[in-house]
C-alpha cells in the first residue's frame, strides 16, 4: 500500500467519524445554495477544509481539486481531488446515502480511489494495478449480462444540461430497464456497482471530485468507466458511465444520444 493511498484511507476515516456525528446534529446546519439551487451545508464547508489541511500537510507539492475550495495549484501533476460530503441534499434531509471521496490522479492516470461511508463505517478503497477492497474484504464487480435483470443506478447532476439528458432517458428510455435506483450520490453508487450490488450507474453531469476516487475502485474491481460516448473517462469529461463491464455497451446504447 502506497503512502498517498494509507494516508486517504486515515482522513477518510476520521471525516466518516465526523460526519457520523454531525449526522445527528442537522438541526444546527447553516444551509444556502450554490449554482442551479445546488444545496451546500456549513458541514461541507469545514469538512472540505478538514481534509484539504491533512492532505496539504502530508503532501504539500500536490495539487488540490475540491468541491467546496478553490484550486491547490502546485507545480507538480499529481492532484487529489476531495468531495466532502458527495450527496449533501441526503445529508441535510436526513437521508443516509452520502460519501466522503478522496481520489488521486497524474497526468490523467487515475492512482488512487478511497470513498467513506459515514453511516455504515464502511472504507472502500483500491489503487491502480491493485484490487478493490471494502475494508478488509476484497470486492468485484457483478456478472450479469442481461439488461432486464439489472440493476442500473443514475443520477442528472445539478445543471440545466445535465437534467435535460435526464428528462430525455426517463421519457424515453426508462422502460427498457426492469429495476433502477436514484440515489443522489456518485460516492455511493460507485461502490455499489464496484461490490456488485448494482451492475452499472450513469450520471449525466459529473465533477471529476465526484467520480476519480469511485473510478479507481470499480476499475480495480474489473468494472468499466467511460464517457457516454465509450471513450475512456477523463477529468475533462461531463458524463460518465461505469458497468460490470459486460453489460457496458448495452448501458452506452442507453444513453449515447441523450
Amino acid at each position: 500500500m502506497t503512502n498517498e493511498l494509507s494516508s486517504a484511507i486515515k482522513i477518510v476515516k476520521r471525516t466518516n467519524k465526523k460526519l457520523f456525528a454531525e449526522y445527528h446534529q442537522r438541526a444546527k446546519f447553516s444551509v444556502h445554495f450554490k449554482a442551479h439551487k445546488e444545496l451546500v451545508s456549513n458541514d461541507d464547508i469545514t469538512t472540505n477544509k478538514f481534509i484539504i489541511d491533512f492532505l496539504q500537510k502530508k503532501f504539500p507539492t500536490y495539487d488540490i481539486i475540491s468541491e467546496e475550495a478553490k484550486k491547490i495549484d502546485k507545480p507538480g501533476t499529481i492532484t487529489w481531488y476531495v468531495d466532502p460530503i458527495d450527496g449533501t441534499t441526503n445529508f441535510i434531509y436526513g437521508f443516509t446515502e452520502f460519501a466522503v471521496c478522496v481520489g488521486l490522479e497524474d497526468r490523467g492516470d487515475i492512482k488512487i480511489g478511497v470513498v467513506g461511508l459515514p453511516m455504515t463505517k464502511e472504507i472502500y478503497h483500491a489503487q491502480e494495478n491493485g484490487a478493490a477492497w471494502c475494508d478488509k474484504k476484497r470486492v468485484t464487480v457483478s456478472k450479469r449480462d442481461n439488461l432486464q435483470d439489472a440493476m442500473v443506478l443514475f443520477c442528472p447532476g445539478h445543471s440545466p444540461e445535465g437534467r435535460h439528458k435526464f428528462n430525455n432517458f426517463i421519457q424515453n428510455k426508462l422502460e427498457e430497464l426492469s429495476h433502477w435506483r436514484y440515489l443522489a450520490s456518485a460516492g455511493v453508487e460507485l461502490t455499489h456497482v464496484a461490490s456488485g450490488k448494482a451492475d452499472a450507474c450513469f450520471i449525466c453531469d459529473v465533477k471529476p471530485w465526484d467520480v476519480v476516487a469511485g473510478i479507481a475502485i470499480i476499475r480495480s474491481a474489473g468494472g468499466k468507466v467511460t464517457n457516454f460516448q465509450g471513450n475512456d473517462w477523463t477529468v475533462r469529461d461531463t458524463t460518465f458511465v461505469a458497468s460490470n463491464s459486460v453489460l457496458h455497451d448495452k448501458i452506452l446504447g442507453l444513453v449515447k444520444d441523450l
